[in-house]
């Protein structure tokens, strides 16, 4: 992977990481379906403007394409994530999420018909392993109700996996800030007409609206724009590995914004989740 790429994969394992820690403050008060609405609304709305002055439009002509690709990479993935951070904590559904690149390679395998490389099993094997035992230190906790949370979590996994996918057949060469815009509205889209069976949960206050604010520029704006520039130059297969940063950073955010500390063993996992990254980075998949 080139150093530029690196770089994009760094960034938007770290938005998605903030996006954890954020989601996890604000669904008991607004819902699911109200967060991922507002911060869909939200991140679709600064896309857009960022777009434009960019010069740049979606191609609202393919609005069919456009809901199909909301559904996969924001509206479905982001309620499944949600309702698993209702009966498991911010540490669970972070080990169930780096489980997509797992299916991302599936895909990959199935579309291009060839086996997996030996070392990049190796290095995700490693990184997941890092992972679980970075979240296993600060604690898993199942609640009542936890299976449906931990189907949740994985199928929220491999459904972003293959909206990855999805976005690289049907928008090739399409602006990343047009393309995350009309994805974002999209996936708002979807969903609105689900606020009027499961609304907020309470009155928005001005602080929970600033929180959102945030998860929608930073945890959907700026994070997917990024993320569709690492699948137009490394493919949807390789820009899954970010979710394996995400566990890491969500640590790292809780630290600094939350003051938690980060016991010795989730620094080991870490290390671990690190190693394994950059052993599946530097695998060069064959052509196909």
């Amino acid at each position: 992977m080139r150093r530029s790429s690196a770089a994009v994969l760094l960034g938007c394992g770290a938005l998605f990481g903030l996006s954890y820690v954020l989601v996890r403050d604000v669904v008991p008060v607004a819902g699911p379906v109200g967060v991922t609405v507002a911060r869909t609304f939200i991140g679709g709305a600064a896309l857009l403007l960022a777009a434009r002055a960019a010069g740049q439009r979606p191609q609202w002509r393919r609005w069919r394409a456009y809901l199909v690709l909301g559904a996969l990479s924001a509206a479905v993935p982001f309620s499944l994530i949600s309702i698993s951070m209702l009966s498991l904590n911010a540490g669970t559904a972070a080990v169930l999420n780096a489980s997509s690149p797992l299916f991302a390679l599936g895909f990959d395998v199935l579309e291009r018909r060839r086996r997996p490389d030996t070392g990049q099993l190796v290095g995700l094997v490693l990184a997941i392993a890092g992972v679980s035992v970075a979240m296993a230190a600060r604690g898993l906790h199942i609640s009542d109700g936890g299976a449906v949370g931990v189907l949740a979590g994985l199928a929220g996994a491999a459904v972003f996996a293959y909206g990855g996918f999805f976005a690289a057949r049907r928008f090739d060469g399409e602006a990343p800030a047009a393309l995350a815009a009309g994805q974002q509205l999209a996936g708002c889209t979807l969903l609105c007409p689900a606020l009027l069976v499961f609304p907020f949960h309470a009155t928005p206050t001005a602080s929970l609206l600033l929180r959102l604010v945030v998860l929608g520029v930073a945890g959907s704006a700026v994070a997917y724009l990024l993320f569709y520039r690492l699948i137009a130059i490394e493919g949807p297969a390789r820009a899954a590995n970010v979710n394996l940063l995400v566990p890491m950073f969500g640590v790292l955010w809780g630290w600094a914004l939350l003051d938690e500390p980060i016991p010795p063993l989730s620094i080991a996992g870490m290390a671990a989740t690190a190693a394994g990254v950059l052993l599946v980075l530097r695998h060069r998949p064959a052509a196909g």
